[in-house]
């Protein structure tokens, strides 16, 4: 616990700027203050720490021996002090520092990305593509500042901004039987070879807790950690996967998505950060050009 004898950075600063000068009205020039405001601040240093660090000779003011000792660790304070201050004010107006973003959903996320990126060049950032219940426990322990993740409805306790819509349903070859059909009922999923994504994937979650809630066992042949690799998978005729419609691009062509007569099915992406991280400069400007791109 600090006490009242331990100088504040405000009477280090006057004292070295008198010493440096010495004139208490230059110093306090320097200083932006008023002359009297720098006498106090050096008078209360002395008072509290029963020491000197002036001698008043009419007009010339000197430094004491103790002063002489330890002005070399003063100036060392101050000059810490000055570089907190310039990491601290780089760091609010977006001029310097890194960020971390997690995403399970590349299709959502990159556009956000991209766009920091191009808005603030001299930031760090750094995403990393994990399984939404992989990602909530590093946003928890601060090893990421912002993630995008799958729900059905927003995470209690977290900061969340819905960025996108979606329906989980099947993606097959647009040559196969399952092509033409407008929807698909349980009872058919079941007899079918799915290809998901890992267990800790959201959209697998609620995959499967709306097939529980349905009483229907799906058959899950794989489960992997990139849709890249699921729709590998279905094009090479091994299962049928499980996804959501935005997933599918227009480089897709061999495949179509078919959704499931389920309302459970419905799913969100959210942008999500800790309410202590929300305030900061670098979330708030996210979390910004997040919404101006998916509005």
């Amino acid at each position: 616990m600090a006490t009242t004898s331990e100088p504040s950075i405000r009477q280090l600063r006057a004292l070295e700027a008198v010493a440096r000068t010495g004139s208490f009205t230059q110093a306090a020039a320097e200083l932006g203050v008023s002359q009297p405001t720098v006498s106090n601040l050096i008078v209360s240093l002395e008072r509290q720490t029963k020491c000197r660090f002036l001698r008043r000779d009419g007009n010339k003011i000197h430094t004491t021996p103790l002063f002489e000792k330890i002005r070399p660790q003063i100036r060392a304070v101050l000059a810490l002090k000055s570089e907190v201050d310039q990491e601290i004010e780089s760091r609010r107006d977006l001029k310097s520092g890194a960020f971390w973003v997690g995403y399970s959903t590349h299709q959502v996320a990159m556009a956000p990305i991209a766009r920091f990126i191009q808005t603030y060049p001299t930031i760090q950032l750094t995403a990393r593509a994990m399984a939404t219940m992989d990602l909530l426990p590093l946003l928890h322990a601060g090893e990421l500042d912002v993630a995008f993740v799958t729900s059905r409805e927003p995470l209690a306790g977290l900061d969340c901004l819905p960025v996108a819509a979606f329906r989980i349903g099947l993606v097959v070859p647009r040559d196969g039987p399952l092509a033409g059909r407008p929807r698909l009922d349980w009872s058919e999923v079941a007899e079918l070879p799915l290809i998901q994504r890992e267990p800790n994937a959201g959209t697998r979650g609620i995959f499967e807790d709306a097939a529980a809630a349905a009483g229907t066992p799906v058959n899950t042949i794989l489960g992997l950690g990139s849709w890249g690799s699921i729709v590998s998978l279905v094009r090479a005729g091994i299962g049928l996967g499980v996804g959501f419609d935005v997933e599918l691009s227009a480089r897709d062509e061999d495949l179509c998505f078919v959704p499931i007569n389920d309302e459970k099915l419905n799913a969100r992406q959210f942008l999500v950060a800790m309410p202590s991280m929300a305030e900061t400069s670098m979330v708030q400007q996210f979390f910004e050009i997040t919404r101006e791109i998916c509005a």
